[in-house]
């Protein structure tokens, strides 16, 4: 199939990205020059599109990754009142102890599986809420609504990542250090608990030698962990090229393309091109979407194709398992989305389903093709990224556009193009 991506238009999608990093710059989730960038999005939008909206919602941005510090305080005070408990004989205070000392390693345990592994708001309302939006492009389907068709992106940036800056991918063995010490503790510490309840006093030190070497050797990567990220608005300085305006330029060029070919278009069928808030800081915008118009959503039957961190042309990927969510995609927008890169001679490879990695995906959070995954709406989500070589600016201040290669939006542009004229056809 040929399609075709004009110049004019090619232009216009990297001078999106770069306008929005002049004239608006680092856009954190819930502030100021989100919203600012929400309403960019939204006057492009409805340049192509027949109806555009906002939609507001209201989340606690600093959850997410505020978790981090409140794990790492917990699990330090957990730890500090094993060794205070070595002071005391007598068994109520050993009980005492032991118990909240216990209970202070359960709990950051359950934090981090809530927040990070499930993505759900667990402690959230001990932060500050905020306001985020979603902005929403609609070309109308004519005849009886059948069928919805989303093309996503996010708009928000990430509070950098300090110790990616300092250390790369080494931050992860870090991460994965400090998990098992916190399951070493968490072991210990109900053994310990569970001696002093069945009366065994005397061996209350029994891990007092393992404990001071785990310290030592674990305060490091604490004290590191700690700082992962900087406080307040310190670590607004992402541009956010690749992640995310690579997939909201594609999202205006697909805009440009439908309102110049709307024969397309398939009958019965309405495209919605969104660009969501708040991804950043565990797709809280993507799952407010779903929320509300999960009816509607499930209704009519969905596809989504979400868009993130678009940079190389020779890496791109339809990713079909997300391993920190434990979040499998739907294998018809697989299919269909590897056809049209079949079509337009585009390799695009699948990933994530290997043993090797679904290990060293658990740390790499998810997409907001996630949100749509686990309410049952059929999404997939497509990466073009080189992630070997990608950690001296992802999340960085060094995301600027210079790391979008000349050629990738146009390649995710044309299989998006595909996609919808293979629907179209079907429907013929």
């Amino acid at each position: 199939m040929n399609i075709n991506v004009s110049e004019e238009d090619s232009k216009y999608m990297y001078d999106f990205v770069q306008s929005i990093i002049d004239e608006i710059g680092p856009r954190m989730s819930c502030s100021s020059k989100e919203a600012e960038a929400a309403e960019f999005i939204k006057n492009e939008l409805e340049k192509s599109c027949d109806e555009v909206s906002v939609e507001r919602f209201a989340c606690h941005p600093k959850a997410f990754l505020g978790w981090i510090k409140l794990d790492m305080f917990m699990i330090v005070i957990s730890i500090l009142l094993y060794f205070l408990s070595q002071i005391f004989t007598e068994q109520f205070w050993l009980l005492l102890i032991a118990i909240i000392s216990f209970l202070f390693v359960l709990l950051p345990f359950l934090i981090m599986w809530e927040e990070f592994f499930n993505y759900r708001e667990f402690i959230d309302s001990l932060f500050r809420k905020k306001t985020s939006q979603n902005v929403i492009g609609k070309f109308k389907s004519e005849g009886e609504l059948k069928k919805i068709i989303i093309f996503s992106s996010h708009m928000d940036t990430a509070v950098e990542f300090k110790l990616m800056k300092l250390l790369g991918w080494r931050f992860i063995p870090i991460a994965f250090g400090v998990i098992f010490l916190m399951l070493m503790w968490l072991v210990l510490s109900f053994l310990n608990l569970a001696f002093i309840l069945i009366g065994f006093i005397s061996l209350k030190a029994i891990f007092l030698n393992i404990m001071i070497w785990a310290l030592i050797i674990g305060s490091p990567f604490i004290i590191l962990l700690f700082f992962f990220v900087p406080l307040g608005e310190k670590g607004n300085v992402v541009p956010g090229a690749t992640d995310n305006l690579s997939s909201c330029s594609v999202i205006q060029g697909l805009g440009r393309y439908l309102k110049n070919n709307r024969d397309i278009i398939p009958p019965n069928i309405e495209i919605r091109l969104i660009s969501f808030g708040c991804e950043e800081v565990g797709l809280r915008g993507s799952y407010r979407y779903v929320e509300v118009h999960h009816n509607e959503l499930k209704r009519n039957e969905t596809l989504v194709v979400n868009m993130d961190g678009l940079e190389k042309p020779d890496y791109i990927y339809i990713v079909e398992f997300e391993p920190t969510t434990r979040t499998w995609h739907s294998k018809e927008v697989i299919q269909k989305l590897s056809r049209a890169a079949e079509i337009v001679n585009i390799e695009a490879k699948r990933i994530g389903s290997g043993k090797l990695e679904k290990a060293l995906g658990r740390l790499t959070g998810g997409s907001d093709a996630a949100a749509f995954s686990k309410a049952d709406i059929k999404a997939e989500f497509i990466n073009a990224a080189d992630w070997k070589n990608r950690s001296s600016y992802y999340h960085q201040s060094g995301d600027t556009i210079d790391k979008i290669e000349k050629g990738t939006l146009e390649s995710i542009l044309k299989i998006c193009i595909a996609f919808l004229t293979n629907e179209s056809k079907s429907h013929d």
